[in-house]
């Protein structure tokens, strides 16, 4: 599966992180949440592991992909500059 289109994604912030989070759709008409995780240097982002979950709508792979990004800081708080 590709990687979505920029514009496609919308920028999501939880405890000082900023993030990327979008859905992209798969060949069965499902939606599949998307995450990036914009580091400290201007211009890298990290892709997070992809949900393999698939789910019926845009918005509701949308707010799963919140969710992942906010467990995401949840694990690294700690390393938090250390990128």
């Amino acid at each position: 599966m590709s990687t979505p289109d920029p514009s496609q994604l919308q920028a999501f912030a939880h405890r000082g992180w900023a993030f990327l989070c979008g859905a992209q759709s798969d060949e069965h008409g499902n939606f599949l949440p998307v995450v990036f995780c914009m580091g400290s240097t201007p211009g890298r982002q990290t892709e997070l592991p992809r949900d393999t979950e698939a789910y019926a709508t845009e918005a509701e792979a949308l707010r799963h992909a919140e969710q992942q990004a906010e467990r995401w800081v949840r694990e690294h708080e700690d390393t938090r500059g250390q990128e």
